[in-house]
């Protein structure tokens, strides 16, 4: 599994133009409890099938420049959405972890 950004690292990146927080849970887990701080774009990625993530990321996520910080619930289903995003070729992708793990924004 990838490595979960450090807050700092997150923080960073959300402090520049364009940031996306992209939540990759299921539509279930996003209607029980979202990020209450801060925007966000709900695409479904789970560890084996992240086909709405590609079907749909270049047209809600279209500056692939931008940074985009990806949150799921522990940070595995993040790490999966980080590698397919970084494939498709976004740049700044960081697996922020699990909601739980965002309480420092």
């Amino acid at each position: 599994m990838a490595s979960i950004s450090t807050p700092e690292e997150v923080k960073a990146a959300e402090k520049e133009q364009g940031t996306i927080f992209l939540d990759v849970r299921g539509v279930d887990e996003v209607k029980a409890e979202s990020l209450q701080t801060r925007p966000f774009v709900h695409l479904k990625c789970s560890l084996d099938d992240c086909s709405e993530l590609i079907d749909k990321a270049e047209a809600v996520i279209s500056n692939k420049n931008a940074p985009v910080i990806v949150f799921c619930r522990s940070g595995r289903r993040a790490a999966k959405a980080k590698e397919v995003m970084e494939q498709m070729g976004y740049t700044k992708v960081l697996n922020a972890g699990g909601l739980k793990d965002l309480t420092y924004l």
